[in-house]
């Protein structure tokens, strides 16, 4: 069962970066992101309502202002990805912003965690292999957008740091629904009120709107095996497998959208998923 969810959490998550790409390509980041938001926050405050402790009441000043922390980084970093992927190729974005996974093992090894051999390495790795993607020109004769690539590192950096306070704090304070929740909270509201600024509040055309639920479906599916996999105590084996949706969304940027990398960029995708999965074993 932890590897059915695994695998069902990578499919969720890599198809939820290939659509919301393809959405705010036509839309606008802000936009595709409030209104997939909007619906997650809706679909999880019935759950949490009905069927959940609302832990987050009894929770102290600190613990609150760190989840709240937690989420704008992950906001931040969802921007930033939708960015690059509205503008480069999901098949080079995906897998660089995969590193989320060194960043948070270095901020844990910075917090006391013991440094192995096999951690080295896997930094290492990851290193590695986002050159080799980012360097070289693609088989198509076009070079990578350079911001992409560095919307992409952001992205990484953002999500390192969110889900690393998310894990250290938030989580064990409040558990994964509550935390979750106040994510969905934050977002819809800095959201809002950066569209609102905007004054572009207008519904996403109809042909948009029904791919929006769809990304957030797909995301919440996505959250909700990993934990019901994390549940069964085969955490390692859930997590490690859920890394691979950054293959899942090169793959569908290979397949449906016909991106061409050259081989030195595809061995650089492969050692990037390589070094982040053994971060996580």
């Amino acid at each position: 069962m932890a590897i059915l969810m695994g695998l069902i959490s990578a499919l969720c998550w890599g198809s939820t970066d290939f659509l919301a790409g393809q959405v705010a390509r036509k839309v606008g980041v802000a936009k595709s992101l409030f209104y997939s938001q909007l619906f997650g926050f809706f679909v999880l405050s019935l759950l949490l309502f009905f069927y959940f402790e609302m832990s987050f009441v009894n929770a102290s000043f600190f613990q609150l202002t760190i989840c709240i922390v937690a989420s704008v980084c992950n906001l931040m970093a969802m921007v930033f990805l939708l960015k690059a992927l509205s503008i480069g190729k999901a098949s080079i974005v995906a897998p660089i912003v995969s590193l989320y996974g060194a960043v948070t093992t270095i901020l844990s090894l910075i917090n006391g965690k013991p440094m192995t051999a096999l951690v080295l390495f896997s930094l290492f790795m990851c290193v590695v292999g986002a050159c080799l993607t980012s360097i070289p020109k693609s088989k198509d004769g076009q070079r990578e957008s350079s911001g992409s690539i560095f919307f992409a590192l952001l992205s990484s950096l953002m999500f390192g740091l969110g889900f690393w306070l998310q894990g250290e704090f938030a989580v064990r304070d409040l558990g994964v629904i509550n935390a979750l929740w106040v994510y969905y909270l934050t977002a819809v509201v800095v959201l809002f009120l950066t569209l609102l600024k905007k004054g572009n509040l207008s519904l996403p055309p109809i042909s948009i709107i029904a791919l929006v639920f769809s990304i957030s479906f797909f995301s919440l599916i996505g959250f909700a095996s990993l934990a019901y996999g994390s549940a069964t105590g085969h955490v390692a084996v859930v997590t490690v497998l859920s890394s691979l949706a950054s293959g899942v969304t090169a793959l569908l940027g290979f397949f449906i959208r016909g991106e061409r990398l050259s081989q030195i960029q595809w061995i650089g995708i492969v050692i990037i998923i390589a070094g982040v999965i053994l971060l996580k074993l």
